[in-house]
């Protein structure tokens, strides 16, 4: 993607969201719901399962202007959404066995569905994109998962 700050991609490593750009980021992030003990297990048995697992690994990309505010959810799903959230769209020959609907996206909660969770950086991470692609929202922006 080519933005106010140059190319910018983005690649999540199980424990954080990597902003790669000429000012590089970095957000603390989860994956999936954690064991009982509170560790995330990012194996193949676990990522393959719905609905617990973290998402597969592969190649996304999201576009900036499919950033949601939440601002009508009802203050239940906030706690688990957060106030924003952007759809993560899955690049064809990505294996995500069957799964799908993964966002990142903010909430309370040390768990998700699959989805790349962020917390409470999920506002310094909306407020960062939106700079960083203000000329150019439209864009598409890629996304590595690697464990």
């Amino acid at each position: 993607m080519y933005a106010r700050s140059g190319t910018i991609s983005l690649s999540f490593n199980g424990s954080a969201l990597l902003v790669h750009a000429q000012r590089g980021r970095s957000y603390p992030a989860i994956s999936g719901k954690p064991l009982i003990g509170g560790r995330f297990d990012f194996s193949p048995a676990r990522y393959r399962t719905r609905n617990e697992g973290p998402i597969p690994p592969g190649r996304y990309w999201i576009q900036p202007s499919q950033m949601w505010t939440n601002e009508w959810y009802k203050s239940g799903l906030r706690s688990t959404w957060g106030d924003h959230r952007i759809t993560i769209h899955i690049f064809p020959g990505t294996e995500t066995f069957g799964r799908g609907g993964f966002f990142i996206h903010g909430g309370v909660y040390a768990r998700t569905a699959g989805c790349i969770g962020l917390r409470s950086r999920m506002e310094d991470f909306v407020r960062d994109l939106k700079a960083a692609t203000a000329d150019s929202p439209e864009c598409y922006i890629p996304l590595t998962v690697r464990y």
